[in-house]
């Protein structure tokens, strides 16, 4: 190659590089399947120690702490117990851990991944679990198949309807409530409060009485009045429902999701991360007409 091709390349690299204001990547893959050789691959090209967390779209994570391309412990998982490397036999080790990356496998696409610094550092005979072991158990566990969405022909029993416009503004009306109760599983904190004037209807998590970020009526009342400011700046532009996102700048820290359906506002207390999970969620409850 030139010294001219080179600085052609580089000049075509710096002109279609963006700036990414979040640590997470995509996992690509379609197919639980494929999504399941990305992790491995992950995990053989992590030499130096690191903590990796795979986030599904609906919030479901597995965090797993890699070195030298062996898996060394296990944080958080989609679900179950958490493999304890200190007490358990190293082939149920291996076992459990083709498990839990099938499973994260499994979860509902995008897939996110971040890489971060190992909390503490690791022991000298922590050695983990190899690659090719847990490869070899993964090729004994089947994926289940990708969701097909099949055409249902119009019987008698079942006839085909159709929505007029006030038909779903009425179901509308619950947006904030469907939305509120489907953010726990990924949010910290989420209360619950009446657009008219932030009457407090129900608050979760962080945001409950005895949590840390509980909120007086007054910053409530406050919040719903700016909302509906901002509905009267926006009204020939913008109708309900909306969703109103926040996060820090870098990406990295809380953000902030918000709901107004016009009737209730639902706000929910997110790690930046987690976007993806709070806008698939948004999405479903758009296509299921609420």
């Amino acid at each position: 190659m030139m010294d001219t091709d080179i600085l052609d390349m580089l000049e075509d690299i710096g002109r279609s590089s963006v700036a990414r204001l979040s640590p997470a990547v995509l996992v690509s893959g379609d197919a639980a399947a494929t999504r399941r050789v990305e992790i491995l691959r992950v995990i053989r090209g992590t030499v130096l120690p690191r903590r990796l967390e795979f986030t599904a779209a609906n919030g479901d994570c597995l965090a797993i702490e890699v070195n030298s391309s062996r898996v060394t412990d296990v944080f958080q998982v989609r679900s179950g117990p958490i493999p304890d490397f200190a007490t358990e036999a190293r082939e149920d080790l291996v076992g459990k851990l083709a498990q839990i990356v099938s499973d994260i496998s499994s979860a509902p696409a995008p897939l996110e991944l971040v890489s971060l610094k190992p909390d503490t550092a690791l022991e000298a005979d922590d050695v983990g679990i190899t690659l090719s072991e847990i490869e070899a158990a993964c090729e004994q566990i089947e994926l289940p198949s990708e969701p097909i969405v099949s055409v249902v022909q119009e019987t008698e029993e079942a006839p085909a309807t159709v929505q007029s416009e006030e038909d779903i503004v009425e179901q509308r009306e619950s947006l904030a409530q469907d939305f509120f109760d489907g953010v726990h599983r990924f949010s910290t904190g989420r209360v619950l409060m009446a657009s008219a004037d932030g009457e407090a209807l129900r608050f979760e998590g962080q945001c409950a009485p005895d949590g840390t970020m509980q909120p007086d009526q007054n910053l409530l009342a406050r919040f719903a009045a700016d909302l509906a400011g901002w509905d009267n700046d926006t009204e020939t532009e913008l109708n309900h429902p909306q969703l109103i996102v926040m996060r820090p700048s870098g990406g990295k820290g809380a953000g902030l999701a918000v709901v107004h359906d016009g009737e209730q506002i639902a706000v929910a207390v997110h790690e930046a991360r987690k976007l993806g999970a709070v806008v698939n969620l948004w999405s479903s409850l758009l296509e299921t007409g609420k």
